[in-house]
């Protein structure tokens, strides 16, 4: 980090303005910004993230093309009451994000990260914040967004984390800090191999456990951390985070019994027939049968969706023949659903 400087009175990027009018009012026509002042394009997306004992500072990522132009970006910061003192505004350098260090990770997942302390002098205070990229030439180009920070205590986390897998779906459930009564909470979700995002999956934070997440498919593993909220409005103060904890969500539940379950003897066959299940997620079929004096009925056969008849062509001119049907849908581990009503050959 450089030593901090100063920013009074006009922000930079106000003067490149303030030089174009000029000429023109003078009468100048061509060109009005020389080569050598063309400058870089205000940063998009920028945004910032209170953890904790941590701030991240974060935005779009320049492309291959404003890369070769810039050498860094300056965040530069206000606090509310010294502008109110000043006739104008009143920015200091923060930070300084030098793309050229090689031993300098700054952009991840196409957006630039800036993580800095959270200083005990900041509590209490409200400050302003921006950032500006630099040109190789060493100018300044024009403010991004404001973005304003009203320093309070971050809370302390949720614990005791607990996840329940459904059908595309995950319940999570925590417990609140203790001796701590945050005003909501933010859940984050990764999938397996991901990184967690830096937005949570709730649109707004939740006021409280449990939250049930349906943004999540059938068979991936996803894991979860909950952060406390103290901030009534972004960007949020938020706790470090809970504890992680994995959940693979899955289809538990089974298809209906089939319905209608009917049957024709033949000459050593036996046709059953029955309705058709209407779940979407249906796979097929499962037959058993029993033989008078056996205890248990056996699976003899599956029938795949859409058929719904099934011919026993293993029988005994004869003999007595228990039946019944099953259900079973798609899961990797298929549901099967409880028997039909029975009948009875003889």
């Amino acid at each position: 980090m450089q030593k901090p400087s100063k920013r009074r009175g006009v922000p930079a990027g106000i003067w490149l303005f303030i030089l174009t009018a000029w000429l023109a009012g003078c009468g100048v026509k061509t060109p009005l910004i020389p080569p050598d002042m063309d400058l870089p394009k205000a940063v998009s997306g920028f945004e910032a993230f209170v953890r904790g004992e941590e701030i991240l500072f974060t935005w779009t990522a320049p492309d291959e093309k404003l890369r070769a132009e810039i050498t860094g970006y300056k965040l530069f910061s206000e606090e509310a009451g010294e502008a109110l003192k000043s006739s104008g505004r009143l920015f200091r350098e923060l930070a300084w994000v030098d793309l050229d260090r090689t031993d300098a990770e700054w952009i991840k997942h196409g957006r630039v990260e800036l993580r800095l302390p959270v200083k005990e002098e900041l509590f209490g205070k409200t400050f302003h914040y921006v950032v500006v990229p630099v040109s190789r030439k060493g100018f300044a180009g024009p403010e991004s967004s404001e973005i304003s920070v009203r320093w309070i205590h971050s809370p302390l986390p949720p614990s005791t984390m607990r996840m329940e897998p459904g059908d595309r779906s995950v319940l999570v459930r925590w417990q609140p800090p203790v001796d701590s009564k945050p005003l909501g909470y933010n859940i984050y979700r990764r999938a397996e191999g991901e990184d967690f995002p830096l937005h949570p999956v709730n649109p707004a934070p939740v006021s409280e456990s449990p939250y049930p997440d349906k943004g999540v498919q059938n068979g991936v593993r996803y894991f979860y951390e909950v952060r406390a909220v103290a901030s009534t409005i972004p960007p949020w103060i938020e706790s470090e985070a809970s504890e992680e904890s994995g959940v693979t969500p899955g289809d538990r539940i089974p298809p209906a019994p089939p319905a209608g379950l009917e049957i024709i003897p033949g000459k050593e066959i036996v046709r059953l027939f029955w309705d058709e299940n209407k779940e979407e997620d249906l796979a097929g079929y499962r037959i058993y049968r029993k033989s008078q004096g056996r205890g248990e009925f056996i699976r003899i056969g599956e029938v795949k969706k859409p058929g719904t008849v099934f011919t026993d062509s293993q029988v005994r001119a004869g003999a007595v023949y228990e039946y019944y049907v099953t259900a079973y849908d798609t899961a990797p581990e298929p549901n099967e659903s409880g028997p039909s009503h029975h009948v009875k050959v003889e």
